[in-house]
């Protein structure tokens, strides 16, 4: 009876050992919780030095910008006749801006036998203007052709349109620059002022020196 007595006192309470086993639990699960973080810490990949790629930035065109270049297609056009010594002659429209360039290769081009030197390819367009390219073999007077007489000129100052379109290279749109050139800045005084009309260049006025006066 003494040691029962003996064990029964010392015994642990059922309360308090529930309780122990409780604190036991709760501080195991707190290790395994602070060993994974620690652990996932140590495995984390170092951060990357690696900077992000500049995106080069280009600048958008202003509209001073966009109007130093070629001639907008969406804005104006004039429609141009160009035929004569191109690919392809008849009817183009270009934007408004365009050179006789744009016209000869809107026609496809000069032809073999073009001579682009009688015309002056930088000049503008004129809606409604007709491009006349001069082609075939280059005329060269012989020794023995006359040379036409005064009388037999054409006058730049007094010929109208239809009779200075009798000279070679001379449409109806230069025919009118040269008429509305001798109207706002008076007649001609000699013959090599020509060469201020648009559309004439040195090489044309040479063909028509010996075949105008002023």
């Amino acid at each position: 009876m003494g040691r029962h007595d003996f064990f029964s006192k010392y015994a642990p309470r059922p309360g308090r050992l529930r309780f122990a086993v409780s604190r036991v639990a709760v501080l195991a699960l707190a290790i395994i919780v602070l060993g994974w973080i620690a652990l996932s810490i140590l495995l984390a990949p170092p951060p990357s030095n690696e900077s992000l790629a500049a995106v080069p930035l280009e600048p958008v065109p202003t509209s001073s910008q966009s109007a130093k270049g070629s001639p907008s297609p969406t804005g104006p056009r004039v429609t141009v006749h160009v035929i004569g010594a191109v690919q392809k002659p008849g009817v183009y429209e270009l934007p408004e801006g365009s050179r006789i360039t744009d016209a000869v290769k809107s026609a496809g081009g000069l032809a073999k036998d073009a001579h682009p030197e009688l015309v002056n390819l930088a000049a503008k367009l004129i809606d409604g203007q007709q491009i006349i390219l001069p082609g075939g073999s280059p005329r060269s007077p012989g020794p023995n052709l006359p040379v036409p007489s005064d009388n037999a000129k054409i006058s730049i100052n007094t010929a109208d349109a239809q009779t200075l379109q009798e000279l070679p290279g001379i449409g109806p749109a230069l025919a009118e620059r040269i008429i509305d050139f001798r109207t706002e800045n008076g007649p001609f005084s000699t013959v090599e002022e020509l060469d201020a009309v648009s559309g004439i260049g040195p090489a044309m006025l040479e063909k028509l020196a010996d075949l105008v006066i002023p």
